[in-house]
């Protein structure tokens, strides 16, 4: 069966496609925010796949990149596919709007490269994992934190899809020994991490605490996104934002990290006997 694409990997295409078209007409993110009387912030997120674009923003765009008949119905046949509603579910109401542009990005990236400093990544979470950590979070409803918790399994469907991403995690082996939600709970997240290393659907590496102080040690988390054909973006989540870096430097940056961190963990084979083995202990 050939999966769908979703509105967000529309959104993608259109973004890359307006990028290339504003470069080869030799403007730049201001020239663009002119055009709609935007920011130039609102640019870069219509650039980056972010957002929808609508058809009196996609117009004077067009218009002023100069683009022929031919290929502007392309464009707009792409917008259209961007601005589909998802079927509604159970828990869309729940996650806020910061969320739902990280899911969006997240949902089209061929490659995820992660550092989290206290958690393991939400792609990997067991339920009950997932369900210690939300409830811990005073600002969600308690009313919505089972709706949450289906909302975080739901994203892990990509990891069993037919264009699965590449998902790398880089975790300081003090996550694989908090007791999240206690021993019960951790012991059967640890399984369930094993499973999915074993089977190919996760690339898991970890930073030994012998290691004392590394390039990440007073990062936030941070994930490196790398969607089709387009360039790297950065997602940086802290306790009230979630922010997206494109900014060619600051990129680089983040992107140097997670190398740096990587030469400093253990091999996949060794991480993965690391987990057994806490696991085993609990």
């Amino acid at each position: 069966m050939v999966e769908e694409q979703s509105p967000s990997s529309y959104k993608g295409q259109l973004g890359m496609e307006l990028k290339r078209l504003r470069e080869a007409a030799g403007l730049d993110f201001e020239d663009a925010a002119r055009v709609l009387g935007c920011s130039v912030s609102k640019i870069r997120t219509i650039e980056r796949g972010q957002v929808s674009v609508r058809p009196t923003e996609l117009r004077p765009l067009l218009d002023e990149y100069r683009v022929g008949p031919a290929e502007r119905a392309d464009l707009e046949h792409l917008a259209e596919q961007s601005r589909r509603r998802r079927p509604r579910t159970p828990w869309g109401s729940a996650v806020p709007d910061r969320l739902r542009r990280f899911f969006n990005a997240e949902e089209t990236a061929a490659v995820i490269r992660a550092y989290q400093p206290n958690l393991l990544h939400g792609l990997v979470q067991t339920e009950g994992y997932a369900r210690a950590v939300i409830e811990t979070n005073s600002s969600v409803p308690r009313g919505d934190v089972d709706r949450l918790v289906q909302a975080r399994l739901a994203r892990q469907a990509r990891l069993t899809s037919e264009r699965p991403p590449e998902l790398h995690l880089v975790v300081d082996e003090h996550v694989l020994r908090a007791p999240v939600g206690g021993a019960k709970v951790m012991r059967e997240q640890l399984r369930h991490l094993a499973a999915l290393a074993r089977r190919g659907e996760v690339r898991v590496r970890v930073i030994p605490t012998g290691v004392g102080v590394h390039p990440g040690t007073s990062s936030p988390s941070f994930m490196v996104l790398s969607p089709p054909s387009r360039p790297n973006i950065v997602y940086v989540e802290t306790l009230t934002d979630g922010l997206f870096v494109d900014e060619q430097e600051r990129l680089a940056r983040y992107e140097t990290v997670m190398v740096e961190m990587q030469a400093l963990a253990l091999s996949e084979a060794d991480s993965l006997l690391l987990v057994d083995t806490v696991a085993a202990a609990l």
